[in-house]
């Protein structure tokens, strides 16, 4: 393998390749930047033009920043058919990620550079010398400081200890009070509301099966029952959905707040993931309001974990 075939495919930087040729994708790629697909190099002529190129990096930098799992490239998506464990994601909808008005960039810009904190307040480290203006969606360095200087004059950043190697740029509070607020919104939520039986029988369930999923997904999993807090539970509760991605809704037990919470979820357009217990599915199909849904059905909490992690990467990505 030449050294340019050890190159990432879409940002050029250096990247560890491994030849597929059992499978109908010859490539796997793993790069620092962004992260791990398979293409095959044969076709997708749309990818050899480089304004696609550099929309694909910049989209699969942004899903590695969120710490979404890695993607097979394909003509069409088909989420629940993996490649070497990873969901088969077209080309088109990834390229269509890419933001288009000028306020989508601001606010993918800005959630972007907060992923590169540690912390709020702490310095953000960019250098000319790698690939990090793919963080601004921006093609090379004259396009990146012009970006960086017009966030300045906004008030949305302040220099910081800044040296040849490196740019080093601090997120104000502005910048911080509309990450928070995007944060809140869903739009960039790692959050997955759980609605579930509150019951001692589901306890396996809930601990060895969806919490295990959702965090294996990347994710981190809210409960009501779970989380302290002030405000009336039903105020909380709706807060949560609405600062959630996706909510896991399990109908063991039939309880009438499931049915509520999963509803709810679903007219704010959240996805939700339908589970129930094999014992159960009797009993669940005299509701007619969520028969239609494709339930998880299972028997252990092991059988739970994995076709939940499963049915997570393939519809959340």
């Amino acid at each position: 393998m030449s050294e340019d075939e050890k190159k990432c495919f879409f940002c050029g930087y250096d990247s560890e390749v491994t030849y597929l040729p059992q499978k109908s994708f010859s490539r796997l790629y793993d790069c620092e930047y962004c992260g791990t697909y398979i293409l095959d190099r044969q076709g997708f002529d749309i990818l050899r033009e480089d304004e696609n190129k550099f929309k694909m990096a910049c989209v699969l930098n942004e899903r590695r920043l969120k710490g979404f799992r890695g993607v097979a490239l394909d003509d069409e998506t088909k989420k629940e058919d993996l490649v070497c464990g990873y969901p088969r994601i077209s080309v088109n909808e990834l390229l269509a990620q890419f933001p288009q008005t000028a306020g989508e960039f601001l606010n993918r810009i800005l959630l972007n550079l907060s992923r590169l904190a540690p912390r709020p307040f702490s310095e953000i480290s960019l250098s000319f010398r790698r690939p990090d203006n793919l963080y601004l969606f921006t093609k090379d360095t004259g396009e990146c400081i012009t970006i960086l200087k017009e966030l300045s004059e906004q008030g949305l950043i302040r220099d910081g200890n800044s040296t040849q190697q490196e740019l080093r740029k601090i997120l104000t509070l502005r910048s911080w009070e509309i990450i928070e607020n995007l944060q809140n919104s869903a739009i960039d939520s790692k959050k997955t509301f759980v609605a579930m039986w509150f019951d001692s029988t589901m306890k396996d369930f809930y601990e060895k099966g969806i919490k295990p999923a959702v965090e294996k997904a990347g994710y981190i999993a809210v409960r009501i029952d779970l989380k302290e807090f002030n405000d009336k539970i039903c105020d909380e509760l709706i807060a949560e959905i609405k600062r959630s991605k996706f909510l896991i809704a399990d109908f063991s037990g039939l309880r009438s707040g499931v049915f509520f919470e999963a509803g709810f979820a679903k007219g704010l357009g959240r996805e939700v993931i339908f589970t129930v217990r094999e014992v159960d599915v009797e009993k669940l199909k005299e509701h007619f309001d969520t028969r239609q849904y494709n339930h998880i059905v299972y028997d252990s909490p092991e059988d739970l974990q994995k076709k939940l992690y499963n049915r997570i990467c393939a519809t959340i990505v």
